[in-house]
C-alpha cells in the first residue's frame, strides 16, 4: 500500500478500457494518449505507464516509457515516443491531493530503480481545463527546466485577422479555382509531404504512410486530411488532429508541392479550416516553430499572419 492509500499499478493490456475512459474524461489528456494511439509504435519502447488510485477511485494515469535502444535502465522519460506525457488526471484535483499523488508516484519510481525522470509537459492548448498546479508540484520537488519550445496557437473564440501575405495567397487560390475539402487520399499526400520535408529540412515525417493510415482508421473522428485540388490534382494537404469536446484542433502536418505553392494552396486549406472550426472549437495549435530553442523566424512569421500567438511547451527533469 502506498502512502495516503494511493495504489499504483503498471499498465497491462487488460487495463486498456479504464485507461482510455480516463483519458476521454480527463482535463489534460488528449486522444493521442489513448492506448489505441500510443501503441502504434510500441515495438520501439518498453512501456512504463501506470494507473494511480486512491481507495477505489482511479485518479490519474502516468504516461511514460523507456526507449528500446538505451544504454541504461534508470532514466525514465514521459514520454520518449510522444510529444508529451506525464500525469493525466481524471478531474481538476485540489492541490494538496495532487501533491500527495506525485509524491506517491516518485516513491514508486524510486522503488523500481529509476534515478531520474524527464517529463514533457502536456501543452496548454490540448487541455480541456488548464491548471499550473502540476507544474508547481514539479518546481517544489526540485525539477529543473530542460527544454522550452514555442508553439503557435490561434484563439478561435475571437475574430481572426489574416495578414497581407495570406490575403494575397488566397486571391491566387480563388483565381486558380483551388478547391478545398476532406480527403482519404493519404497515399497521394504523403509523397508530397515526404519530399517537401526532406528538401527543406532534411527530415522525414514522424509517421510513415502505413502508421498514419493505421491511426486514421483507429481514430477517424480525430484525424482528418484536408487537401487543396486543382482539376482533381492534389497540390497540398493539412493533417489535423482534433477533439471537439476538448476544444482543440492541431495541425500535425502541412505541406504543398511546387504547383500548390504558386497558387496559395496551403493558405486556402488553413483559411477553410479556420472558418469551419469557429463555433465548434476554441483553439487551434499550429505546432512549434523552434528546434532546441532556435527560432525558425520565417515559419513563425507565417503562422502569426493567421493571428497565432506564442505558447511555450516545456520539458522538466530531475534526479530522483
Amino acid at each position: 500500500m502506498m502512502p495516503n492509500d494511493f495504489q499504483i499499478k503498471r499498465y497491462t493490456p487488460d487495463c486498456a478500457h479504464i485507461w482510455n475512459e480516463l483519458i476521454e474524461q480527463s482535463v489534460n489528456g488528449s486522444f493521442m494518449l489513448k492506448r489505441s494511439f500510443m501503441e502504434y509504435h510500441q515495438d520501439r519502447f518498453d512501456d512504463f505507464s501506470c494507473l494511480i488510485w486512491k481507495g477505489s477511485k482511479l485518479l490519474a494515469v502516468f504516461v511514460a516509457a523507456l526507449p528500446k535502444q538505451r544504454v541504461r535502465n534508470e532514466h525514465l522519460i514521459a514520454h520518449p515516443g510522444l510529444t508529451y506525457g506525464g500525469v493525466v488526471t481524471a478531474s481538476d484535483l485540489q492541490y494538496l491531493l495532487l501533491e500527495e499523488l506525485y509524491g506517491a508516484l516518485f516513491d514508486f519510481l524510486k522503488q523500481h530503480g529509476f534515478i531520474s525522470l524527464t517529463i514533457k509537459l502536456i501543452p496548454r492548448v490540448f487541455c480541456r481545463e488548464y491548471s499550473d498546479n502540476g507544474l508547481f508540484v514539479l518546481h517544489k520537488n526540485g525539477f529543473a527546466l530542460k527544454n522550452r519550445e514555442l508553439n503557435s496557437v490561434i484563439d478561435l473564440t475571437q475574430p481572426f485577422n489574416i495578414g497581407s501575405r495570406q490575403k494575397n495567397n488566397l486571391r491566387k487560390a480563388r483565381k486558380s479555382n483551388v478547391q478545398v475539402g476532406v480527403s482519404e487520399r493519404f497515399d497521394v499526400f504523403w509523397p508530397i509531404l515526404t519530399d517537401n520535408l526532406w528538401q527543406v529540412h532534411g527530415v522525414k515525417p514522424v509517421h510513415t504512410l502505413a502508421e498514419i493510415t493505421y491511426l486514421h482508421e483507429r481514430h477517424p473522428e480525430n484525424i482528418e486530411l484536408y487537401v487543396a485540388q486543382v482539376e482533381n490534382r492534389i497540390l497540398a494537404g493539412v493533417v489535423v488532429f482534433k477533439e471537439a469536446h476538448k476544444g482543440y484542433l492541431h495541425s500535425q502536418y502541412i505541406s504543398t508541392n511546387a504547383e500548390g505553392r504558386l497558387v496559395g494552396a496551403v493558405d486556402a486549406i488553413l483559411y477553410h479550416i479556420l472558418q469551419q472550426a469557429q463555433g465548434i472549437y476554441q483553439r487551434l495549435s499550429f505546432g512549434i516553430s523552434t528546434v532546441k530553442g532556435e527560432v525558425n523566424y520565417g515559419l513563425l512569421s507565417y503562422k502569426e499572419g493567421f493571428g497565432a500567438k506564442g505558447e511555450v511547451v516545456e520539458t522538466y527533469t530531475k534526479v530522483l
